[in-house]
């Protein structure tokens, strides 16, 4: 939000929508003059005396492009401001090191008086300013903050995005400290790695290791016995892991400059010693992954009774980092991430889809499979998991919304004669067939049937495309061979589970999973049809009438008439002029007896 209203995305010649947001903030910090504070896209202005925590008003300017992208008038002309007055206040909370916050309840909780001996007590005592009462800015620190801002608006988008995480993630968790101390401190360990690579790193597994690598290493393992093979791969993994914390280690020393030993650690109680540097972040980085992996809280040693120490002694590790030194080394590696990266001019860009308060969701399909426009091979299989998904709605009355798909399938009668062999081709086939099976015949063109005589044979392979035809249809499958059905649902069944399935609805998932469960029964390979029928079972978890069938079949009292009609549509379900499926007939029935 701060780079879109410091105007960084705008085009000339379009006019901007203006709206100020104003909130009330609450601080323990305070200054003296009046006169209002700028700060690049609104202001800030002291509106009390000085107390543990002071109020002020915090403005900022929404700026908005009036025009979308395609010329007409933008029906966005402000956002709620609650996002953009919150980043600032994040930001001014990371450079200033003192609390800014719509919060109050949170600020006057963290925020405590110093006690008698002096010491700090609470939030105060894991962050020395950030909590500390009554905290006088001075001018000099409010340059660094414009200075600062004028770098962080002038990023690249990915950059600025990268950092505005950091900075909440982080100031986010010197506010939960308190509660979860071992939480902040992974947190903010997480973040510094943030900045060595593009997202946060997670722990390697196996089966997420380099597949190439993967396939290499388990070829020459092959025949070797289980102990060894676990023992090579947990070797291997733990590299891998020494590899990711090496470069952790590695970026972050190189962002940290002198000025971190000199001015900025002038105050600061047992702070951090170039020579221990190295071995107490690789300390830190151990604590964040026994934290992921084994839930193991951190020890004491690093947040009680520190009263701001950025380094702590520890019996196992000697000295080691506590909370308030990575918060200082943080802030400061941010700013030197800031400093030191590009930064590029202003460039238009359609920054929609940034904005808060915005989210993509998918239009139900019977409101765009009816549009020739974008079919091609890449979306076909899309566009058939569409029309099976609004036929089924509509089928079962989800929605009375009709569609026309004449546009679409002579679409498809000029695409597909120019297309290989393959799902794409099949999935506009079934298409094509399953509109004209839906339509009254008399509606039927002599195109439309010279174009199924041509093409329909690739329905006749066993495939999940040909049965999801059959199901919603009246058209006849070839009678597939229990070893054929399989094949298809095992087929299918792994490309579930690794991901990489084209998209059908659920159901048909499921009905895929039954249907060769109950062909494999029908043989006498109950095993088989067990395991099947467990797919089945997963696909549509807690449905009661599909556990009924699955516990006849374990218990050896297989019905095998189980109703796909009701399964699909529901009891009753479907218009009475409806035609007569797939699911009907499996089930000895038409929609309208069902109805």
């Amino acid at each position: 939000m701060l780079q879109i209203s410091a105007g960084r995305f705008f085009r000339p010649e379009v006019d901007i929508n203006e709206h100020t947001h104003r909130r009330t903030i609450y601080s323990n910090g305070w200054w003296l003059d009046p006169v209002p504070v700028d700060l690049r896209v609104g202001k800030m202005t002291v509106s009390t005396e000085i107390a543990d925590v002071s109020t002020a008003t915090l403005e900022a300017v929404d700026r908005l492009e009036a025009k979308s992208w395609n010329g007409t008038d933008e029906f966005l002309i402000a956002t709620g401001g609650d996002e953009l007055i919150d980043d600032l206040a994040y930001v001014m909370s990371f450079i200033l090191n003192r609390t800014f916050s719509r919060d109050h309840d949170q600020v006057h909780r963290l925020v405590g008086p110093v006690g008698r001996s002096g010491r700090r007590h609470g939030a105060a005592s894991l962050f020395p300013r950030l909590f500390d009462p009554s905290q006088v800015i001075q001018p000099g620190e409010w340059d660094d903050l414009k200075q600062f801002m004028d770098e962080l608006l002038a990023l690249n988008r990915e950059d600025f995005a990268r950092v505005m995480r950091v900075i909440r993630s982080t100031v986010d968790a010197t506010r939960r400290a308190i509660d979860d101390p071992t939480g902040a401190y992974t947190d903010l360990i997480a973040a510094l790695e943030s900045l060595g690579d593009d997202e946060l790193t997670s722990p390697t597994t196996w089966d997420r290791y380099d597949p190439t690598k993967r396939k290499i290493i388990d070829a020459a393992l092959k025949g070797e016995s289980e102990e060894l093979v676990k023992k090579i791969h947990t070797g291997i993994l733990e590299a891998d892991r020494a590899g990711l914390k090496r470069r952790f280690i590695s970026s972050t020393i190189a962002r940290i400059s002198p000025d971190y030993y000199r001015r900025e650690a002038a105050g600061a109680v047992r702070a951090p010693q170039s020579a221990d540097i190295e071995r107490m972040l690789a300390i830190a980085y151990d604590v964040r992954s026994r934290r992921s992996h084994v839930l193991e809280d951190l020890g004491e040693e690093a947040w009680v009774f520190t009263d701001g120490a950025e380094t702590a002694f520890e019996p196992n590790f000697q000295r080691i980092f506590t909370l308030a030194g990575l918060w200082r080394l943080v802030r400061h590696v941010v700013r030197r991430f800031v400093a030191d990266a590009r930064k590029i001019e202003a460039e238009p860009w359609d920054y929609r889809g940034a904005l808060p308060g915005i989210i993509k969701a998918q239009l139900a399909p019977q409101y765009w499979i009816w549009q020739p426009e974008g079919l091609d091979a890449k979306s076909a299989l899309q566009r058939f998991n569409g029309v099976a998904e609004a036929f089924i709605g509509w089928h079962a009355g989800h929605h009375d919304d009709g569609f026309n798909l004449t546009q679409v399938v002579e679409k498809i009668e000029q695409l597909v004669p120019h297309m290989p062999n393959g799902e794409p081709k099949t999935a506009m086939v079934a298409i094509h067939l399953l509109w004209q099976e839906w339509i009254d015949p008399k509606d039927h063109r002599s195109e439309a049937k010279a174009f199924l005589d041509e093409h329909r044979a690739c329905l006749d392979t066993p495939s999940h495309t040909a049965f999801t035809v059959g199901l919603l249809s009246n058209h006849q499958t070839p009678a597939w061979t229990p070893d054929e059905w399989v094949e298809m649902a095992a087929a299918r069944h792994a490309a579930r589970r690794k991901g990489k399935e084209s998209p059908l609805p659920a159901a048909v998932d499921t009905l895929i999973q039954l249907e060769a469960a109950d062909q494999l029964e029908a043989v006498g390979r109950h095993d088989e049809a067990v395991a099947l029928a467990a797919n089945a079972v997963e696909e549509s978890p807690g449905n009661e009438a599909l556990l009924q069938w699955e516990e006849r079949l374990l218990t050896g009292n297989h019905d095998p008439n189980f109703s796909c009609h009701e399964f699909l549509f529901g009891r009753g379900g479907g218009p009475e002029q409806a035609q007569t499926s797939g699911a009907d007939r499996r089930d000895g029935a038409t929609a309208v007896e069902e109805s």
